[in-house]
């Protein structure tokens, strides 16, 4: 019973003095996600928090590399997602979004978050002009066409030369081996 005592007392002194932050709201998502690197140009960016969000108490702000402000101030909460609309992004730069989120009986979360927008460049079609090129009537690696021809000469004479000694070679008959006698001195004894 003592035991049983002690485990209820130090779950309410922990439960007391356990910090509030533990159950305070917190980012799930974002769109486009933090630190992304986007060629198409968002449209808005949106926030998920892990709660509910009071109306009306949440601010979010999307400025681009020199500071100016490109949201459209179209602030929507839907639940826990935060919205914000954006002006059509011309340039590239490095975007910064802040926010501050407020959930209901809770303490506020601000914050900040990046994502880099790169514009697509012009795109310029070449136009096709006349070639003034004159055309090589001489190949221009001639050096390497004599070495080419004197290396196949080589490779015909020496099959030449490899045909006739192996002619030379198989026409000559082989020696015949003859065992060698064993030319003892001594004689065998019989009894």
């Amino acid at each position: 019973m003592k035991r049983y005592l002690q485990i209820v007392l130090t779950a309410l002194l922990l439960g007391i003095t356990f910090p509030s932050n533990v159950w305070a709201t917190s980012i799930v998502t974002t769109s486009p996600t933090a630190g992304s690197v986007l060629s198409i140009a968002p449209t808005a960016v949106t926030i998920k928090a892990s709660a509910d969000l009071a109306t009306g108490a949440n601010e979010m702000t999307v400025t681009d590399a020199k500071g100016v402000r490109v949201d459209d101030g179209s602030l929507q909460v839907q639940g826990a997602v935060l919205m914000v609309g954006l002006k059509p992004l011309t340039t590239s730069g490095l975007y910064t979004v802040a926010y501050t989120l407020m959930a209901i009986d809770q303490p506020p979360m601000t914050g900040s978050f990046t994502f880099l927008y790169n514009a697509p460049g012009e795109i310029a079609v070449a136009t096709p002009a006349p070639a003034t090129e004159e055309v090589l009537t001489k190949s221009p690696n001639r050096i390497t066409d004599f070495f080419v021809i004197g290396l196949m000469v080589f490779a015909f004479l020496t099959l030449i030369f490899l045909s006739r000694y192996a002619r030379k070679t198989f026409k000559t008959p082989a020696k015949s081996r003859q065992p060698k006698k064993n030319s003892s001195s001594s004689k065998k004894i019989v009894k």
